[in-house]
This record gives C-alpha cells, structure tokens and sequence, in this order.
C-alpha cells in the first residue's frame, strides 16, 4: 500500500511542489490558466478521466457498494503517476519565457487542479495523506477554505470535462506501449536502447486512428525511430489458427480433430479473412474469428505481442548509428543519478566534463551533444578527467559535474 499507492501520490504532490517553488509559480499564475478545454490533450485526458472517476464513485458509493469504490481510485494514482506526470516533465521542466508560459502554466494548474480533487475523492479511502495535501494546497493559500479535506461536501461530477472518445484513444495508445514495453523486457532489450521500428496491427479501425495520431507520443514512449500502423501482418508474422476447443467440441463433436487438421492447411489470405470477420466451411461446418484461436509467429529479426485486437512488433536489429543513441541515453542517465548525489537544484545548470577511451563513447559526445546538453541542463561539455568513474555498456568513462557559475 506504502508503496504502490501512498509514496507514488505524494511523489505526485512533491513534483508539483518542486518545480512550482524553482518556477515561481503562484496561485495567481495557476488561476490565469486557460480553462480546460482550451488545454492540451494530455491535460483534458487526465481532467476527463478525473471526472469519469467521480462519476463512477459516486454511482458506487450511491448503490452502498463501497467494496467497489477502492480498486478505480487507486488506479487512478496510476493514471497521474505514471502516464499523465511522466509524459508532461518536460512541460515543468522548460525555463519560463514567452513561447512556453502559456503551456507550463497549463501543465502547473491542470495537476494542482486534480490533486486537489483527488485528495476530496479519496478522502474516505486514504484520510491521512489526503488531508495533508488538502492543507498544503489549499488551506495555505486559501483563508477562505474549509478547514479539512473532511469537512468538505464531496464533489460532484462534471460531466463537461468527460470526454469519452479521448479516454478510449489513450486506453488503446497505453496498451501498444505496455506490450511495447513488455517486448523489451522480455528480450533484453535496454529501455534507453533506440530501435528503429514499432509495428502496431490491428483491424480495428478507432485504434488504427487513435494510435496513428498519437506516433510522437508512441516513439517517444517506446524510443523507436518509426512507428507505423497496417492491418496487414504478413510481412512480419507467420499466422496459423486451431481450434478453440471449449466452444467447438461441443458444436462439433468428435469431428474437431478434423477440423483441427484441415485449420493447419490455410493460408494466411485465408487467416486474415477470417479475422476480418469472414465465414469459412470447413468439412461442412461454418467456422468464424470466434472459433479458432489465432498463433502469431514472428519473423527473424522481429519481436511480437498482442492483446486483443492488436499486435505490436519490434525491430530489434541493431546498427551502429542506434548503438551509439543508445550509449547517449545511457549517459544522461548516469549524469542525472550524480546530479541528484551531488545534491543539485533541479534549475542548476552545470559545466560538465568527460573522458574516454571507447569509440561509441566518443561518438556519442561528438554526435549526440545537443541531446545531452539539453537533458541534463548543461552549459558546457568539455573533453576532461572527471572525479567520478562509471562504465556505460562495458566502457569505462568518467564524467566531472559542476554547479556552472550562472546558477550560483
């Protein structure tokens, strides 16, 4: 509970206290935000699906099925985490100037607006916590507020703010880059190692479009370089069918093994009809999508999940140019962890130096400089022995990080 539920939302609410106080933003800022419709997607999706929660705690809590309220209010602490906070941090992290106010404040009132409302709809679940940052967002700016998170009426639904069709979009999005992630998981595959395609089938025409629409999103999640979307499957899988069993043993009997036999002769045109929602005769019985089960073969050189109507696939072959991307990645990563060890400011820029002997690592600071520079918010990179000694991918580097003198 400590820590998949309580940690996650008050990390939630230590990252906007954070940036909000290195930013200097004030309540006075957060109210001249745009409203919510005029916002970005990720913020009305996250608003929407805030607002789909209340709604469906209060219909739970209105039928006394108060076992039902729990489960969809802890997972919304996943939605926030770890979808809609973890996709925006470059929103809160930018420097404020002209061309970016407009969307950082935005992104700043869109989570203290759901923080302050999640801490009311989970107030009878999590009491605690939820008090706490009833009284650090809103008693401490507000004389005029209650004086509990407890006292107050619960809140209602807003059903403007609920926008189905983007919830669905996201719900398909998510599930291509779970299975996404999966795949690298399960073969190895380094998070921070670029590959250069993803594959997404799927026949189901809202998906195509909901993924389709959201490439950026799914390259940058998955740190592919391609993303394409196609119903067909033949250039990367192999398909086979059998039958399902449980639902044509009883239909059909003994003949089954029949039928079994004759499934493993068709071809894939044949497969694919079927899972357009074709009908085929077989040994005189009428076999659709819902009476075979469908086996996914990857070719060499791909990776293959599915969930449903769809299938990811991954390239996973790996060129020099995305090895040396993928030792850049692996590079910030480690600068980050020392500046969070030598204690600095998440606004602090530094002077950063290197040193090493590996061929990618040189590569990867003379073609990848810019991308290193911006992520870890230096203001110089300097070929030079540092004091601090890693190895990234069996290469030993070091790396020297200092305070640069304009954030002193």
């Amino acid at each position: 509970m400590v820590r998949t539920v309580l940690l996650p939302l008050w990390n939630s609410f230590a990252f906007f206290t954070t940036y909000a106080i290195a930013d200097g933003v004030t309540v006075e800022d957060l109210r001249s935000a745009p409203e919510v419709a005029d916002r970005p997607e990720m913020d009305r999706w996250i608003v929407s699906t805030l607002q789909s929660l209340v709604a469906a705690v209060n219909d739970e809590m209105e039928g006394y099925r108060l076992h039902a309220v729990v489960p969809p209010i802890l997972g919304f602490i996943d939605d926030l985490t770890n979808w809609y906070i973890r996709r925006n941090r470059r929103r809160f992290w930018s420097q404020r100037s002209d061309s970016t106010e407009a969307d950082k404040i935005a992104a700043f009132a869109t989570l203290y607006e759901v923080l302050v409302t999640f801490s009311s709809v989970a107030a009878p679940v999590i009491p605690f916590v939820t008090e706490e940052l009833y009284q650090q967002l809103v008693v401490a700016v507000d004389d005029q507020a209650s004086d509990s998170v407890h006292l107050l009426d619960y809140p209602a639904v807003d059903h403007r703010a609920i926008d189905r069709d983007l919830e669905r979009a996201m719900d398909g999005v998510r599930t291509v880059v779970n299975l996404g992630r999966g795949l690298r998981k399960e073969h190895q595959i380094r998070v921070r190692q670029p590959l250069r395609s993803l594959t997404i089938i799927t026949r189901d025409a809202a998906l195509q479009e909901a993924v389709a629409s959201h490439r950026d999103l799914i390259s940058d999640e998955l740190n592919v370089k391609e993303v394409v979307v196609t119903s067909d499957e033949g250039d990367l899988l192999h398909l086979s069918v059998k039958p399902d069993y449980k639902i044509l043993g009883p239909r059909i009997g003994g003949e089954v093994k029949d039928v079994a036999a004759a499934l493993t002769g068709l071809s894939d045109d044949d497969i694919a009809g079927l899972l357009d929602g074709g009908v085929l005769t077989i040994l005189g019985h009428s076999i659709g999508d819902g009476d075979v089960v469908v086996e996914r073969t990857p070719r060499p050189g791909v990776v293959v999940a599915s969930s449903g109507p769809v299938a990811v696939a991954l390239d996973s072959q790996l060129d020099d140019t995305l090895l040396v991307e993928g030792v850049a990645r692996e590079l910030i990563s480690r600068i980050q962890r020392i500046r969070r060890d030598e204690a600095l400011d998440v606004s602090d820029r530094i002077d950063l130096t290197w040193d090493s002997d590996d061929e990618r690592v040189e590569a990867a600071f003379e073609l990848h400089a810019r991308l290193i520079a911006d992520e870890v918010l230096a203001v110089s990179i300097t070929r030079s022995s540092g004091e601090h000694e890693i190895e990234v991918n069996d290469a030993g580097v070091t790396l020297g990080v200092q305070r640069a003198a304009q954030s002193s």
